[in-house]
């Protein structure tokens, strides 16, 4: 026996936004499990949209609704609310990454490399003061204690920064890279500065791993 499906009224076609951003739990929601789809790896890259082009018709046809007004109403709202959620996450990395980046500018490495550049005369040749700096990327290893173990036997804390840099007189990218050990202050293992003018790398401190 063959169940016909029930026919989608016109004004209900067009784009879900509920199922293309709350995908996986719009789908469990509205009984169109195909959103499961989501979870599998590759397919995952073309569902969201999928579900975003055939929710309205899904979702009439797996569930029973007393009317096309109250078909709409739902979806408005699980449309709207998914906006705000993905627009209170993006905000909320956004502001995660700001933290994190001001908190490597400024932070003890970068203050001490940034020192070390300034007193070299092609860094006031080629960037000059003032300057403004903006970052790029970067790690930072921190170890941990362990009470087993005494600090001065513990591998160093370590960053390795990359920052923009533009000043006076021109501008360029700033790469270094700093060890602690514990109780101790930073100490610079790598300085590189690359001239946007010409490229010219200029070795501040040698990098002994490169």
């Amino acid at each position: 026996m063959t169940i016909e499906k029930k026919e989608i009224p016109a004004e209900l076609k067009g784009w879900n936004w509920g199922a293309f951003f709350l995908n996986v739990i719009w789908g469990i929601r509205f009984k169109t499990y195909r959103a499961l789809w989501v979870l599998v790896p590759f397919v995952n890259l073309i569902m969201p949209f999928v579900l975003g082009l055939k929710g309205n018709e899904w979702a009439w046809q797996n569930n029973h609704w007393s009317s096309v007004e109250e078909f709409k109403k739902s979806q408005r709202r699980w449309s709207v609310a998914s906006i705000l959620i993905v627009g209170v996450s993006f905000v909320f990395l956004i502001l995660v990454q700001i933290n994190v980046f001001s908190s490597f500018k400024e932070s003890e490495a970068t203050k001490l490399a940034l020192n070390t550049a300034e007193q070299a005369q092609s860094f006031q040749k080629n960037i000059g003061m003032p300057y403004e700096i903006s970052f790029i990327k970067g790690t930072k290893h921190e170890v941990q204690t362990v009470d087993s173990v005494p600090e001065h036997e513990l591998p160093p804390n370590t960053v390795h920064m990359l920052y923009d840099i533009e000043g006076q007189r021109g501008s360029g990218v700033i790469e270094f890279k700093a060890s602690q050990k514990a109780g101790n202050s930073w100490r610079l293992t790598c300085i590189k500065l690359t001239y946007a003018s010409d490229q010219t790398v200029d070795i501040l401190v040698p990098c002994k791993n490169d």
